[in-house]
């Protein structure tokens, strides 16, 4: 079992975060994607089932050729993506020559290659040119993500950038290992022991993880995020919907996995609703807790049809959609706390006296 976990495992792993990571037209997704694609094409051709269906068909090999192709676009894509981010756009040009040119050298020395045992002529430089193709993009990846792990404040950033830069610090101790072997192959020196279990197949394989769980934790942990503000912004968005339905793009149902567009249609809701209820709100709030007192008592207001007040108040909130999509969840978190019935409240806690607690609303009709 533990062998068929660690031959199949990490090829899995791959197409399942290639499925999580959902396409953008964004450059930055487009080669993280491809780098995911690169890992995943790269680890199913080198499962057993796809030796064994190369070889019923003629082709002895070829899988390694793909493997390895792809495990170049894998890094290429990687190095590409922070050479981006930095505004090293020449050093990036360079490195995309390089990846290219290792790749047509690679692609000519297995052509000219009998078989791929390792004493067979052109397998070692094949090998050399496989790891002098890898091994700077290697280099630029962990350079590059180590500056940025030490500069962000997000843990989860930096424990993901962490888990990449061990993986690709792995990669490269397999990739010198694998060349030094097939370097041995012509020369009068050994090195059995980087052909023990260790160095030749668990050092691999955990280089495979570590990238690919440090690639997925900053997306898991955002969508565990986006997740948790969706549903802590649920009451309040309830509420305003049924005091103004039209508010709403879609009437309420249960979605179990909100996207982007999720939220973002939620906070934007919300924001129409606030401003469908502003007439009846006084204006006198300057925190979360007095706005969901003030939506509260403006709902209740609207609902029993009382005159709107004369006031124009002011506009709460972020600065931007991300500290915007908090300030509601924080006004959400108070007015569902606030409109909470009495019996349900911890023991010692008592209903604020200025903010009535508001009925279930219904929508009034409106004149057109």
């Amino acid at each position: 079992m533990g062998e068929l976990v660690r031959r199949y495992g990490p090829a899995v792993l791959a197409w399942a975060l290639l499925l999580w990571l959902r396409p953008s037209p964004t450059p930055g997704r487009r080669l993280v994607r491809f780098c995911v694609l690169g890992l995943a094409v790269s680890q199913t051709a080198l499962t057993p089932a796809v030796r064994t269906l190369t070889r019923e068909l003629g082709a002895p090999n070829v899988e390694l050729l793909v493997a390895h192709l792809a495990m170049v676009g894998a890094v290429w894509a990687g190095a590409q993506l922070l050479l981006t981010v930095h505004g090293l756009r020449e050093s990036a040009r360079r490195h995309s020559a390089w990846a290219a040119t290792g790749g047509a050298v690679m692609i000519t020395f297995f052509a000219l290659a009998p078989n791929m045992m390792p004493q067979s002529p052109f397998v070692m430089e094949y090998c050399v040119a496989y790891a002098l193709a890898l091994l700077p993009e290697l280099a630029v990846i962990a350079k590059l993500c180590l500056q940025d792990a030490r500069r962000t404040a997000d843990r989860i950033v930096r424990a993901g950038l962490g888990l990449v830069v061990a993986g690709v610090v792995a990669a490269a101790a397999y990739m010198v290992i694998r060349t030094v072997i097939a370097v041995t192959a012509r020369a009068p020196f050994t090195f059995e022991y980087g052909r023990g279990f260790l160095l030749s197949k668990a050092l691999p394989t955990a280089a495979h993880v570590l990238v690919l769980v440090g690639v997925g934790a900053p997306a898991a942990a955002g969508w565990l995020r986006r997740h948790r503000q969706y549903r802590r912004l649920g009451p309040l968005w309830l509420a305003l919907y049924r005091a103004e339905p039209e508010i709403a793009l879609e009437p309420p149902r249960t979605t179990l996995f909100p996207t982007r567009l999720h939220l973002y249609r939620r906070v934007i809701e919300i924001r129409d609703g606030l401003l469908a209820i502003r007439p009846y709100r006084t204006g006198s709030g300057t925190g979360e807790h007095q706005e969901a007192a003030e939506i509260a008592a403006a709902l209740h207001a609207r609902e029993h049809g009382e005159p709107p007040r004369a006031t124009d108040p002011s506009v709460q909130g972020g600065q931007d959609l991300g500290s915007d999509t908090e300030y509601l969840c924080r006004v959400a978190d108070a007015y569902r706390e606030l409109t909470r019935p009495a019996g349900s409240r911890a023991c010692g806690t008592t209903r604020s006296s200025s903010a009535p607690t508001p009925a279930p609303s219904r929508a009034r009709p409106r004149s057109r």
